[in-house]
């Protein structure tokens, strides 16, 4: 898969130029550099991969599967100021679901500015969707088949709102943690339960005990929002806080577990 990726990458490049829909990103560049700096220096598992979206060059990591061919393919997401290779969620994830066989491109997502108002909150939504369209693309042409999305906390926003808004064909599945039904400064248009309600593709919502007041409160509201998905499961993490601290390995087993039934859905399907 990595053997074309140069050519892949020169393709990719203009492709991604073309078709941005404004000409400058509004996330904070300089931290995103600073992450990326940090992350390209001390990654050991994984390489760097540099794509563009919104006329922007951001940070990806991609991880291989530790067997081929891979199982299956993942995007991961992290959550509002984190980077890619982030040590509590996504690169537990990142890194265990290597082990059982599963790629990874893990997103340095747009980062909000100090005082982001809501316009610019959605205009950084809308970016984050660029970037996850980028992935995929990039993706593609490597060889994948069907993506499934991963994202922890307020990076489950850019996760509902691209599978919503786009109804994109190569997605599998989703997969959001610790993500509250109603993030105050998320603008209607892109606010999870409105998402939700929009979406068909299966859905898996994990959230701790322990998880924060939002993410607790608006659990049955999510559930009830989910009416479209072809299958909503709900688990609840006991001991686990909104970082999944120390409940890694239940979080990683509930996660394979899901990718794992939800390819045997999809090729039980196809032989019908």
């Amino acid at each position: 898969m990595r053997k074309n990726f140069l050519l892949a990458f020169a393709v990719l490049l203009p492709f991604q130029f073309i078709t941005s829909t404004q000409a400058e990103t509004r996330s904070d560049t300089a931290k995103e550099q600073r992450w990326s700096e940090q992350i390209v220096d001390q990654l050991i598992d994984g390489e760097d991969v540099w794509l563009n979206a919104h006329g922007h060059r951001f940070l990806t990591i991609y991880t291989p599967a530790e067997d081929e061919p891979p199982k299956g393919t993942v995007i991961l997401i992290h959550g509002t100021g984190a980077h890619p290779d982030w040590p509590q969620v996504i690169q537990p994830l990142r890194s265990g679901l290597a082990e059982s066989g599963w790629q990874s491109l893990s997103l340095q997502m747009p980062l909000p500015p100090a005082d982001a108002g809501e316009e610019i909150q959605e205009l950084l939504i809308r970016e984050g969707a660029d970037r996850i369209s980028a992935a995929l693309d990039w993706l593609t042409q490597q060889g994948a088949g069907k993506v499934s999305l991963i994202a922890h906390s307020r990076g489950g926003v850019d996760l509902l709102f691209y599978a919503a808004d786009s109804q994109d064909e190569r997605l599998l599945s989703l997969v959001v943690i610790g993500v509250n039904g109603a993030y105050k400064n998320v603008p209607d248009s892109a606010a999870p339960l409105q998402s939700l309600s929009k979406i068909k593709l299966p859905v898996l919502d994990v959230y701790g005990d322990g998880d924060l007041p939002g993410v607790l409160e608006t659990a049955e509201a999510r559930r009830a929002a989910a009416d479209n998905s072809t299958g909503f499961q709900q688990s609840r993490v006991a001991g686990a806080d909104h970082f999944f601290d120390g409940s890694d390995a239940e979080l990683l087993e509930l996660v394979r577990d899901w990718l794992t039934a939800c390819l045997l859905y999809t090729s039980d399907a196809a032989d019908d």
